[in-house]
Formats: C-alpha cells, sequence, structure tokens
C-alpha cells in the first residue's frame, strides 16, 4: 500500500472512529446517573412547637439499601429519619415521599413527618 492509498483509507475510517468516541462518551441521562441527582432536604412538619430538618445526599439516592439519617437538634434532641431503598429510588427519579420520624423522649413523646422532594442537580 502506498502512501496516498493509506491516507486516503484512514480518512475514511476518521468518521467512524468520531462518531463511536461521541457515541460513548454520551452518557445515559436517566436518574440513576450520580451527577442527574441532587442533594435534598426536607423541614418536618410542627410538633411541640418546632421544627426539624434532614439531609440527604444525591449519592444515598443511588443507595439500594434503608438508611437512616439523624436530624438537625432543636430543644436539645433530634430524631432519626429512616428511607428504604425503594424509598430512595423515588427521589432519585424526582419523585416524593413522606416519612414519620422516631418518637423524641427526651422532650415528649412526639415525632414528625419529613416530606423529601426529588430533584435535579
Amino acid at each position: 500500500m502506498n502512501r496516498r492509498v493509506f491516507v486516503i483509507e484512514a480518512g475514511k475510517a476518521f468518521p467512524a472512529v468520531v462518531g463511536a468516541l461521541y457515541l460513548t462518551g454520551c452518557g445515559d441521562s436517566s436518574p440513576s446517573s450520580p451527577s442527574a441527582t441532587a442533594n435534598i432536604s426536607s423541614t418536618s412538619t410542627v410538633s411541640n412547637n418546632h421544627t426539624h430538618d434532614v439531609g440527604v445526599p444525591a449519592s444515598d439516592q443511588l443507595k439500594a439499601v434503608t438508611t437512616t439519617y439523624t436530624s438537625s437538634s432543636t430543644l436539645s434532641h433530634d430524631h432519626q429519619v429512616t428511607l428504604s431503598a425503594s424509598q430512595l429510588a423515588t427521589l432519585a427519579s424526582y419523585g416524593s415521599v413522606t416519612v414519620t420520624s422516631t418518637n423524641s423522649t427526651v422532650t415528649g413523646n412526639h415525632n414528625h413527618d419529613f416530606t423529601f422532594q426529588g430533584k435535579k442537580a
């Protein structure tokens, strides 16, 4: 093969290589991509004249396991908020879930509801 033929044949292959690289570089924009989800937070319902906040990192929304979060401390106590794997998946697909915290025995037996809304990054 002479130089001229090689250059022509290589030039024919160039668009195919560029196209393959482009397709490979195009990621799926579905919620299962960590960059597609955002950190989310929720402020609880009022109970005993106060509220709490809880945050869920974007990376946790992709977990396939139940995860428990600790709320902010208000009036010298906090609450535990547990999200199941399916609830985290709902958030990752931009859905909404409401969960009830555990009871607090520090300032009286009470709990709070937290509503989380999934969102894109």
